[in-house]
């Protein structure tokens, strides 16, 4: 009898763990997909079945979220709807436990928690890489068709361009600002005209301006006019080198990947290596240390998040006892925003290391699975 209502659970579980998990992963990439991409396409800078191979790899970052999310509330919806029915009251008279009727709930958990570990530390920063190399290698086959006319183009870190129009792959009326570290125009281009072109390999875009004036501006004060008037220069051609590992990151070795693109493997072997120069100098722990140890430990926590937010929401379905799906869904969603505030709020304390962030990390996991047991204990009691 057991098995056969641990089946049940277990089914309805399943079920609804991944309709919710389907809807999640379906609102959050819809969501990046217009941020990041979806203009590019409407602007016809990107061919769609490029589209279509950048969106398959959002699904692994999209699924590190989903995947929590979809957990808690399938089992919100699911034991929700049993215990309204009053089926988890039943199984209660039956002498069961309420242990004995989560035991399904927990074993999912744990391979979801499993799985998620598998996608934070190692699919979703490898679809990352793989998405910014296509990004880029799509940006190099098409490289006119990145500049937009009329229109500021601030997509390129440290310049604002601007382009009046084009005849054909010749571009017209150039206007750019070169930028400093507090965004003032430190250097100001105008240029009759422009040829776009890719640099293999450096793997850089070239902008090659022709019949133009550079204007220098004071370094110490870019925006003071009222003494001097800027350094202007005439030029018959000057080549700008726009790089991609800034726009998008091109894959390729020759840029230091970002933290939030290595894989568990690779950050580890950047931890030995700030540990080599801790060890060599004698020092405290490094800023760059910690960093990692922050973002690895976080990976771990949202993935056992998992975990501890279907501890949580086992008594919480069974309290609240709601069939309704969008009432289980609006409490699900308040609930994995409160988690994943406290996240954030332990991120805030990456740069102060006497606070030990890195194992702050684990905080609302204890939190959430100690509210979560409590609340089991008292359920179960009754």
């Amino acid at each position: 009898m057991l098995s056969l209502l641990h089946r049940h659970i277990l089914k309805e579980i399943l079920v609804a763990t991944g309709l919710a998990m389907g809807l999640f992963i379906f609102v959050l990439l819809v969501g990046n997909a217009l941020r990041d991409v979806a203009e590019l396409v409407v602007a016809g800078k990107l061919d769609f079945w490029v589209f279509i191979k950048v969106l398959g790899l959002f699904i692994p970052y999209v699924a590190s979220f989903a995947l929590p999310f979809g957990m808690l509330t399938g089992i919100l919806i699911a034991l929700g709807r049993l215990s309204s029915q009053r089926e988890i009251t039943a199984m209660k008279s039956a002498g069961l436990s309420l242990y004995q009727i989560a035991t399904p709930v927990f074993l999912i958990a744990f391979v979801g928690m499993a799985a998620a570990v598998l996608i934070n530390l190692h699919y979703a920063p490898q679809s990352r890489v793989e998405r910014n190399a296509l990004m880029a290698e799509a940006l190099a086959d098409n490289p006119v068709g990145f500049m937009e006319e009329r229109r500021f183009i601030y997509e390129f870190p440290g310049y604002v361009i601007y382009m009046g129009g084009r005849e054909g792959s010749v571009m017209r009326d150039f206007w750019i600002w070169e930028l400093d570290e507090k965004r003032r125009a430190k250097l100001f281009l105008r240029a009759a005209e422009g040829i776009l072109d890719y640099d293999k390999a450096n793997k850089d875009l070239i902008l090659t301006l022709k019949d133009g004036t550079a204007e220098q501006r004071d370094s110490e004060n870019p925006e003071a006019f009222s003494d001097n008037m800027p350094d202007s220069l005439f030029f018959g051609e000057l080549p700008l080198a726009l790089p991609l590992d800034q726009l998008f990151g091109d894959g390729d070795q020759k840029r230091k990947l970002r933290t939030k693109e290595m894989t568990f493997s690779q950050l580890m072997d950047r931890r030995e290596g700030e540990l080599d120069k801790e060890a060599a100098v004698g020092g405290p722990m490094s800023e760059a240390r910690l960093k990692v140890q922050v973002h690895i430990q976080k990976n771990f926590a949202l993935a056992f998040s998992v975990f501890s937010l279907a501890v949580f929401g086992v008594p919480l379905a069974i309290q609240v006892g709601r069939k309704e799906t969008y009432a289980n869904l609006g409490i699900a969603l308040i609930i994995a925003m409160t988690y994943y505030f406290l996240i954030i709020m332990v991120s805030w304390l990456e740069n102060v290391p006497a606070l030990r962030p890195d194992l702050l990390m684990w905080l609302p996991n204890l939190i959430f699975q100690g509210i979560g047991f409590w609340l089991i204990y008292r359920a179960s009691r009754h």
